[in-house]
Formats: C-alpha cells, structure tokens, sequence
C-alpha cells in the first residue's frame, strides 16, 4: 500500500521553528500590539504587581464583556499576563511591558 503523501504535513515540516532574529521581530510585533492599545494598557495597569480577580479587573477596567474577553485572551496566550489561584498575574514580559508603558 503506498501512503498518501498530505500537502499540509509537507508544508508544515518545511517552515520548522522560527530563526532566533524572526522570534525577536515576533516578540516586538506583540509587545507593540500591547503598547497601542489603550485597553490592554490599561488592563496591565490595573493588574499591576499584586494582581487582580477577573471581578476586579471588569468593575476598573469599564469595558464591555466581549472587549474585556478580547483583549485578556490576547494577553493571556502572548504571555503578558497569567491566571492562577483565581487571580490575573503579571509574567516577566507582562512586568517589562507594565514599566515601559504604563
């Protein structure tokens, strides 16, 4: 039986893992995605060093559910913020962005 050969699995071995200079130009891609934005800005902000609950961060925040979900979900997955013990969390990058910006 011969295999059938998948052009997406094809595709995807050839692009590998991203050169050490396209991961730096990825990262200041998303770290001004941050710096733009008045939201997201404002979200590290009230975050700031001991954190908050998600209850918290809706009530300072003043932005509507989907707004709100929007921008922590971009937050959350780029590794600016973090989620544990019930309370949103700066990470190292999320501290670094906090005190450049806000």
């Amino acid at each position: 039986m011969s295999e059938e050969i998948d052009e997406l699995d094809v595709y995807f071995d050839k692009i590998g893992e991203p050169t050490e200079g396209e991961a730096v130009k990825l990262e200041h891609i998303m770290m001004e995605k941050v710096a733009i934005n008045p939201a997201r800005r404002k979200l590290l902000r009230i975050v700031g060093i001991f954190g908050k609950t998600e209850k918290q961060l809706k009530e300072k925040s003043g932005l509507n559910d989907f707004l709100f979900k929007f921008n922590m979900d971009f937050l959350l997955k780029e590794g600016f913020l973090k989620y544990e013990e019930g309370m949103y969390r700066l990470t190292d990058a999320g501290i670094a962005m906090h005190d450049s910006v806000c």
